[in-house]
């Protein structure tokens, strides 16, 4: 028994309490972006918390591909995690989809409000498909930039409008309003509005800025198209690989970059926005008229999304009913 409880000691001694783990995630977002920095933040706090037994190495400014890519890089263990746009997630859980519907919020004290309730369905839904979410970031509303002016989707229909590749929800909104949408990976665009392949874009002010967009628009249709969202997952077989005790070090570190991430986007969204209209891009009003018509288009769309089970509907009538009160609170 002497002999055998010494092996014992002998081996804990020369084995690792849990084996380290590195984390490579992919993104698009540019590196120096206030997101990367962050993001920086967060993994050398992780590995200082837990002695370097978990690593997080980025991959920054689609060096990995567009989000299909990173996504199928996850499945076949080359990447363990994403940076990616919940729209990309469409095709894995519809829940990823509630936030991502048009003309859904008014402002951001209405997104902030309904999470606390629906970020936790999202991650969950995402868990059982394979996927731990480690955040979920508010990147702001989108508009539609354009070189023309557009108030009514009869101006549309005169654009060669791009939407993100895979993106169902855009390209059926637009669909419905007579616009035959041009699909291309965020890795394209700059090129194709330089060419002329396409003219007008939706994305928020602050992306449009980072990635150079704004320099080849002349007008921004100022009237929230939507609400955009980004998310970090990672795949759960390499996650659970990691000692508990370290999950929750991850967990609880990504919750609080994420926190002062959507702080930070709230502001670069206010400062992208006057930087645009000091490099001379003009901001088009909407007549209520207007407003009513995108209304009705976007409602005809999420009507259609629904038949085909691109977000889950009973969850987004809670949404709306929690809207709603929220609205007639005095």
């Amino acid at each position: 028994m002497r002999i055998f409880a010494f092996v014992l000691l002998l081996v804990s001694m020369i084995t690792p309490a849990s084996q380290a783990a590195t984390l490579k995630i992919a993104t698009l977002a540019p590196d120096g972006t206030s997101w990367m920095k962050v993001m920086r933040q967060a993994a050398d706090d992780i590995k200082a918390e837990t002695e370097g037994r978990v690593k997080i190495k980025f991959f920054p400014g689609g060096v990995q591909g567009s989000d299909q890519s990173v996504l199928r890089k996850m499945r076949i263990g080359q990447l363990q995690g994403g940076a990616i746009a919940t729209g990309s997630l469409i095709n894995i859980a519809p829940a990823s989809q509630l936030y991502n519907l048009p003309f859904t919020f008014r402002n951001l004290e209405e997104i902030r409000t309904v999470r606390k309730e629906f970020d936790p369905f999202i991650a969950s839904e995402l868990e059982k498909k394979g996927y731990v979410v480690l955040g979920i970031s508010e990147a702001g509303f989108a508009y539609m930039m354009s070189g023309e002016p557009i108030r009514t989707s009869e101006d549309a229909r005169q654009q060669k409008v791009w939407v993100p590749e895979g993106d169902l929800i855009g390209a059926t909104t637009f669909e419905n309003g007579g616009v035959e949408p041009i699909s291309l990976p965020v890795s394209d665009v700059y090129t194709s509005l330089q060419t002329g392949l396409i003219d007008t874009i939706v994305v928020n002010a602050s992306s449009a800025i980072a990635l150079q967009w704004h320099t080849k628009v002349k007008y921004v249709t100022d009237y929230p198209l939507l609400f955009l969202t980004g998310t970090i997952v990672v795949d759960q077989k390499a996650f659970r690989k990691i000692a508990p005790a370290d999950q929750a070090i991850v967990k609880r570190i990504m919750a609080a970059a994420f926190a002062s991430m959507d702080e930070q986007n709230e502001k670069d969204e206010a400062g992208a926005r006057e930087a645009l209209a000091q490099n001379g891009i003009e901001f088009v009003e909407l007549s209520e008229e207007d407003k009513q018509a995108w209304l009705e288009l976007a409602t005809s769309a999420v009507n259609e999304l629904a038949g085909k089970g691109i977000y889950p509907v009973e969850e987004f009538k809670k949404l709306q009913q929690r809207l709603q009160t929220l609205r007639q609170e005095p």
